[in-house]
């Protein structure tokens, strides 16, 4: 109970008023507070804190390592089906393509500010009717969410340049395109 008496003497005196006062004031309490617990035992505190924020760390370290290798596998399974895409452009064979999309995928674009929508066939056969092209892409966006995805490209074909979406799901092991939308890059 003196100890408690002393503090509230020492808070309720002029030293509130007078920063050097004040800081005298903390000075003393902070003895107080400190002479009362033996230094061993602060020093284990500080060690023992020490030890369990090097350990979190370490873990978090873990954790980010497997977070990024994991979104690293799971970027490479996502564009696997649009590299097929491009592939069936490049050798002008649109059923290399066909195991990249859902059977129920389609392909839309606007044309002359009129929405034009086809099932994704159209793409098939379109691949297939033209002669081998160069073809490549380069990865804009990529958003995961769970099972789905989306993921934008701009993409050349021949001389063609396009900005590419799609909308990809999981489907067991793999993922594949529901959707393609297109504009042409003039």
């Amino acid at each position: 109970m003196k100890n408690i008496q002393e503090q509230k003497n020492m808070n309720s005196g002029s030293a509130n008023s007078n920063p050097d006062g004040l800081r005298q004031n903390i000075g003393k309490i902070s003895k107080m507070i400190f002479s009362s617990i033996p230094t061993v035992a602060i020093i284990s505190a500080f060690t023992v804190g020490g030890l369990l924020i090097s350990c979190q760390g370490k873990n978090n370290q873990n954790n980010k390592t497997e977070v990024m290798q994991n979104n690293q596998e799971q970027k490479e399974a996502i564009l696997k089906p649009i590299d097929l895409y491009v592939e069936a452009g490049r050798k002008g064979d649109g059923n290399i393509a066909k195991p990249a999309f859902a059977s129920t995928a389609t392909m839309s674009w606007s044309e002359a500010g009129a929405l034009k929508s086809v099932p994704i066939q159209v793409l098939f056969d379109g691949f297939s009717a033209v002669e081998p092209m160069e073809a490549n892409y380069k990865l804009t966006t990529l958003d995961a969410e769970g099972d789905v995805a989306i993921v934008r490209i701009e993409s050349q074909f021949g001389a063609n340049k396009y900005a590419d979406m799609f909308t990809l799901v999981k489907d067991g092991n793999d993922w594949k395109i529901i959707s393609k939308i297109y504009q042409t890059i003039k």
